[in-house]
């Protein structure tokens, strides 16, 4: 059994183009082979095809990357432009080996194309809270010297590319948002903002993680928060709310961890909030305001 489970493959492959690491894939990536064939017919058969001949192959690659500023690179001129000189340019002489090794060390087959040229010149998505990706397509070029279009390899003979993202503690983290959210609300922690719920009878505020989202190898984690603010005045609550929801969203901020490192915030954004009176402390009706808050790090 085991031998025929290694034969499924999954998981991420790096995108690695003239010598350089252009990125990992993202999704679903491709390759086509499309041949074409001339019919051999005769007549004393009515035109029945007798035999194919294979005319003409194209070997295609087509992709979407994370990390997309070296692939951008590859679309533009040296200039970083694109400009109309561009048309009628030979593309032939632009080609470079590109090879597609699985970051997975289970799965062995890697695949080099010795010539390929960018046909399809990208579409580049840029994400508010999501990596940003890139969509390249490839294809397998003859050059003079070199008529292999595309190859089979061992990936073990070839560079793999090892992600590893740090460890963070979720306590930490949670702390680490928490005191910098007082600090945008000029709140002092465990006075009146809180980590993780309201102690009973205290009015004030409180950040709690609730959820970390499933993340693919090597790429960014995102982590769901809710912010809550409670008091016996409903217009202080709604202020609250009001002030961190005008602060967001925030990119490239740090966060101070317990161990004295600081991880960068590549983004925190509001979500859907909420607003309804909350029976607490022996019957006392306060209003509670809750934030929805999405973590990208």
């Amino acid at each position: 059994m085991s031998s025929q489970t290694q034969n499924f493959k999954i998981g991420p492959c790096s995108i690695r183009y003239k010598g350089e690491l252009l990125g990992i894939t993202n999704n679903t990536s491709s390759l086509s082979f499309n041949f074409g064939y001339h019919d051999v017919t005769c007549n004393k058969t009515h035109d029945q095809v007798l035999e194919k001949r294979l005319t003409g192959m194209v070997i295609s690659f087509k992709t979407e990357i994370l990390q997309v500023d070296k692939g951008i690179n590859y679309i533009l001129n040296e200039n970083k432009t694109l400009t109309l000189d561009e048309l009628g340019k030979r593309m032939s002489h632009e080609g470079g080996e590109l090879l597609i090794v699985p970051l997975s060390p289970h799965d062995k087959t890697a695949y080099r194309l010795p010539n390929a040229i960018i046909v399809n010149r990208g579409e580049l998505t840029l994400s508010n809270a999501d990596e940003y990706t890139l969509e390249l397509e490839f294809e397998a070029n003859y050059h003079d010297g070199e008529e292999i279009l595309i190859q089979s390899m061992d990936a073990d003979t070839c560079q793999r590319e090892t992600l590893q993202r740090d460890s963070i503690s979720p306590i930490s983290l949670e702390r680490a948002l928490n005191a910098y959210i007082a600090d945008k609300l000029d709140l002092i922690v465990d006075t009146n903002i809180f980590r993780g719920n309201l102690p009973i009878g205290v009015d004030g505020s409180a950040v709690i993680m609730h959820k970390r989202e499933a993340v693919e190898y090597g790429m960014s984690e995102c982590y769901r928060f809710t912010f809550i603010s409670m008091d016996k005045s409903r217009d202080i609550a709604m202020s609250i709310i009001h002030k961190l929801r005008e602060s967001l969203p925030v990119y490239g901020d740090e966060l101070a961890l317990d161990d004295g490192n600081n991880i960068t915030i590549k983004a925190l954004i509001s979500e859907e909030e909420d607003l309804d009176n909350y029976e607490a402390d022996n019957g006392k009706i306060k209003t509670r305001a809750i934030l929805d808050l999405s973590l990208t790090i």
